[in-house]
């Protein structure tokens, strides 16, 4: 019975020293701690009223009037406390980061207060500054507080100019987009270019930047314009082993194949455009998708060679407005994410396979680890990796018109038209009416049908509204891989720069499996193909080309006001919270 008395005396004598403050009187003090007059402040450089989990910051402690000194000081950190969820009549303690010296001669840490550092030597200083690691997401606030002497006699702690109470950052970071436009409800279509912009070279990124300057490169730019439901990655989430491939070997090789697989399922357009090394590391890939009321997201990955397995990329932004328009311009700046495949630290690491797999999530920021390109490395002070920007080039028009049908349901006009805006850099845009087209119009310039084969679908495409013409096998396919026929270059894409494009062109084929093009995206097809291509196939023959070319820019076009505000966004800190942690595993 006494043992039990004992241990019971003795945890609640343990509680109550954790409940109080920690007393940071001064050595040898007897004299009470005097209101802070403002001539002495605790700042937290990079945060205000806000912190981002994990994320390490610099605290300062100086002299606000230039002319006044302190001689000893000590800066503690004290987390909020809540209710214990297993014994509600308990109280505990939130964790509320570390607080470390930066320098060894003007700070320690304290032998007396957890989570606080003191002076090494009590000598008149101006200023003194200390590292604060902020906790992991989900301690809520943190309380800094300093204490310093002026004087034998003179000492000060607490009040507004030396304390800081900090919150955790909630918001989502800009390139995740979390609010989604569920009911996109525009009739019109619309074509996006996509442009990257590397920005990694050993001027912007010297630490432990690759030795070999011809090494570093960008994988091909690689995504998806896709519907609400369909996910190419996610934080939170699982690598598939198209964006493993990706991440740790800039190959895009399998990634491109998922991301075909879901074309028609999920996927509307396919987002390629060509990956950049030495010494071309920083121009420009284009790449375009399209768009429509139900496919309405955009999703993409670049690789980073030499790297463990990071990548830089957007998801699941969102370019259909609230009022059922298009967005016309984003800006983003790219910072690396970790796949979660590999536990190297530095560009030029060894491969070492996480196992078990860990979720996509930044790649940790202000480490400790001096193998690390981002050893205590401000995040204010971090240059971005690449630049992608997404521009909206063309409207294709579509009138819609309610049906007197019993299922009421909203069909597109026989009418349609493009306008197409210019690619020029500018805040308005100008819009062009190209061409108007009926499906009798198209009816009559499409070719006869040729006589059906066995590689050949003479229905295919003949759906709902008999917009696409039959698919014709080349004949000089293979007959255990048949594909389409080439179709006609695109035309040249790109900025418009002094009267001429300099960009690219593209054309595509299809695999075929008994007549079928399965990865050839059909709107108005009445069936799902569900046909698979041989593996085989998929590795020996591409259904992708593309060429440089240059063009002369139009200037017959019709300029209109366009009411859509350009959208260009702040810099994306690394490192945003997000409201999942890695060990969620985002299911879809």
């Amino acid at each position: 019975m006494m043992k039990i008395i004992f241990f019971c005396l003795f945890f609640s004598l343990c509680y109550i020293a954790l409940a109080f403050r920690c007393d940071r009187r001064p050595y040898g003090f007897t004299t009470k701690s005097i209101s802070a007059d403002g001539r002495f402040k605790l700042a937290v450089i990079g945060a205000e009223n806000t912190y981002m989990p994990d994320q390490l910051y610099t605290v300062q402690l100086l002299s606000t009037d230039g002319v006044s000194r302190f001689t000893a000081f000590m800066i503690s950190a004290e987390g909020d406390t809540r209710s214990d969820p297993k014994n509600p009549r308990r109280m505990i303690t939130l964790f509320p980061g570390q607080l470390r010296p930066q320098e060894l001669l003007s700070a320690k840490f304290s032998d007396r207060c957890l989570y606080s550092v003191e002076h090494v030597i009590a000598s008149p200083k101006s200023i003194v500054q200390v590292y604060w690691q902020a906790p992991e997401s989900g301690n809520g606030c943190v309380t800094l507080r300093a204490m310093v002497v002026e004087s034998d006699e003179t000492w000060y702690e607490d009040g507004p100019p030396l304390t800081q109470r900090l919150c955790e950052d909630m918001r989502q970071p800009d390139d995740i987009t979390p609010q989604l436009n569920y009911e996109c409800q525009t009739c019109d279509e619309a074509k996006y270019e996509i442009k990257f912009t590397g920005i990694w070279s050993r001027n912007t990124h010297p630490r432990l930047y690759p030795e070999k300057d011809w090494e570093p490169r960008y994988s091909d730019l690689a995504g998806a314009s896709h519907a609400v439901d369909y996910f190419l990655w996610a934080p939170g989430s699982l690598a598939s082993e198209g964006l493993r491939e990706l991440a740790e070997h800039a190959n895009t090789s399998r990634f491109d194949g998922e991301i075909r697989e879901k074309i028609g399922d999920g996927v509307r357009t396919m987002i390629k455009g060509k990956g950049h090394g030495y010494p071309k590391m920083n121009n420009p890939t284009y790449a375009f998708a399209r768009t429509d009321k139900t496919n309405h997201l955009i999703s993409v990955a670049v690789g980073i060679h030499p790297s463990p397995d990071w990548f830089l990329g957007v998801t699941r932004i969102e370019v259909c407005n609230d009022n059922n328009t298009w967005l016309t311009e984003r800006e983003f700046d790219l910072y690396p994410w970790d796949a979660g495949t590999d536990s190297g630290v530095s560009y030029e690491s060894m491969n070492i396979e996480t196992f078990p797999q860990g979720a996509i999530s930044r790649v940790q920021m202000s480490s400790y680890d001096k193998n690390s390109p981002f050893y205590e490395t401000d995040i204010k002070d971090l240059h971005p990796f690449g630049r992608l920007r997404i521009k909206l080039v063309r409207i294709y028009h579509k009138e819609c018109a309610r049906t007197e049908s019993s299922e009421d349901v909203e069909k597109t006009t026989e009418t349609e038209t493009e306008t197409t805006l210019t690619t020029e850099e500018a805040t308005s845009t100008t819009t062009e009416v190209t061409e108007t087209e009926t499906e009798s119009d198209i009816e009559e310039q499409s070719p006869s049908e040729p006589k059906a084969s066995r590689y050949q679908n003479t229905e295919l495409g003949s759906g709902e509204h008999g917009r696409e013409t039959p698919v014709v096998t080349d004949p000089e396919s293979p007959e255990e891989c048949p594909m389409s026929q080439w179709q006609d270059w695109s035309e040249c894409e790109g900025e418009c720069i002094d009267g001429q494009i300099i960009g690219y062109r593209w054309k595509e084929r299809y695999h075929l499996v008994d007549g079928y093009p399965v990865e050839k995206y059909d709107p108005h097809a009445k069936h799902k193909v569900t046909k698979e291509v041989p593996r085989f196939c998929k590795l020996h023959y591409d259904t992708f080309e593309r060429e440089e070319c240059t063009a002369k820019c139009s200037d017959d076009f019709v300029e209109e006001e366009v009411t859509a505000n350009r959208h260009v966004m702040e810099p994306i800190a690394p490192g945003y919270p997000w409201q999942w942690k890695k060990r969620h595993v985002f299911k879809h």
